[in-house]
């Protein structure tokens, strides 16, 4: 994990735990500097490139979270991640999150606290 990637969990480890809920369980979070994260977060919201430039301008990494359904999650993986391991049974007390940044998808578990 580079330092860039660790930032940006340790950055959106707490919206982690307001975000997600028992419906939509996994966080993810799509680092707006990368070209798949940005065309991820495009989908949702079409007019995020403005968005992004204005993060830049405070020093911050630009980034976009949603919180999805495991469903939804692997869908995500299955998409652009073929070979990555699926989100199963989320451990109790633990928030699965998906970083997409610098042209890896990282799949991680953020202990709740």
């Amino acid at each position: 994990m580079t330092k860039r990637q660790a930032a940006l969990l340790t950055y959106h480890r707490d919206l982690a735990f307001f975000s997600t809920l028992p419906k939509t369980p996994v966080f993810v979070i799509l680092d707006l500097d990368d070209s798949v994260g940005m065309e991820i977060a495009s989908y949702y919201q079409p007019n995020y490139a403005e968005k992004r430039d204005a993060i830049k301008t405070t020093g911050a990494y630009p980034a976009f979270t949603l919180a999805l359904t495991v469903k939804d999650a692997n869908a995500l993986l299955g998409h652009g991640w073929p070979n990555e391991r699926k989100i199963g049974k989320i451990p109790v007390g633990m928030i699965p999150a998906i970083l997409i940044s610098e042209g890896r998808c990282l799949v991680v578990l953020i202990r709740r606290q």
